[in-house]
């Protein structure tokens, strides 16, 4: 998404504006002609930033590189993503895809899903402003680790947001219950809580819903669909 004037109000993420420079690995570097006024940098209140000259609109260390986007912005420039996605995410081992939900989503992330999976990108979705800045900063401190520690960091800001137990026993029990669907991954699970809060929401969910899911491709939202529909044999 450009963060011009034109396409969002912009406000100043803080008083000290930070110098444009080679990206540090200790900060997280911002393409500065296409974010600045973007109003997720108020929100940045726990990693430092600067300006860069980067293809990626933020990167969070050398090899991550994220792709910020609001479904409004997506809706009036429906190819100005994929542009972006195929001439900007090249040459980051890590290539993300963060989205604001801002209109009704349904149809349009279940293109902006398939087109993510088919591509290797990871999916993520914010609802407002300071969760998309909270996302950053969980990418960022997680830049050392490997892409699942990354989305790991964000599925457990979404579990938190969205209230499920505290009892991680009985989250792990999820977990383990969907991974008995065939080629169902541990990330799979977690992301299908994450997304959805119970196993009761998942299993009601049709196949449109699930593939709202991030990195849930149409063959396994269709097992997931089936599994839950499938008549119990008597052994």
């Amino acid at each position: 998404m450009e963060s011009s004037s034109s396409s969002q109000p912009t406000e100043s993420p803080s008083s000290s504006q930070p110098t444009t420079s080679a990206p540090s690995s200790s900060r997280l570097a911002i393409n500065r002609r296409r974010q600045q006024g973007n109003p997720i940098l108020k929100y940045l209140r726990n990693v430092t930033f600067e300006w860069a000259e980067i293809k990626a609109d933020f990167e969070a260390g050398k090899e991550m590189g994220i792709l910020y986007l609001s479904l409004k912005w997506h809706k009036l420039h429906p190819n100005y993503i994929e542009t972006r996605m195929n001439n900007d995410g090249t040459g980051y081992a890590i290539k993300v895809l963060l989205v604001l939900v801002n209109v009704e989503p349904r149809h349009i992330l279940r293109e902006l899903n398939l087109f993510c999976y088919r591509t290797g990108w990871t999916l993520v979705l914010c609802y407002s402003a300071e969760e998309a800045a909270e996302y950053l900063e969980n990418l960022h401190i997680s830049r050392y680790k490997n892409e699942q520690c990354a989305v790991n960091a964000i599925q457990e800001r979404k579990r938190k947001r969205l209230g499920l137990a505290e009892n991680y026993d009985e989250f792990n029990q999820a977990v383990s219950f969907l991974t008995a669907i065939r080629s169902v991954t541990t990330t799979d699970a977690q992301r299908l809580l994450a997304t959805f809060g119970s196993v009761r929401k998942i299993a009601n969910a049709d196949i449109d819903r699930l593939l709202l899911c991030p990195g849930l491709g149409p063959t396994k939202a269709g097992k997931i669909h089936a599994f839950f529909r499938a008549s119990f044999r008597r052994m």
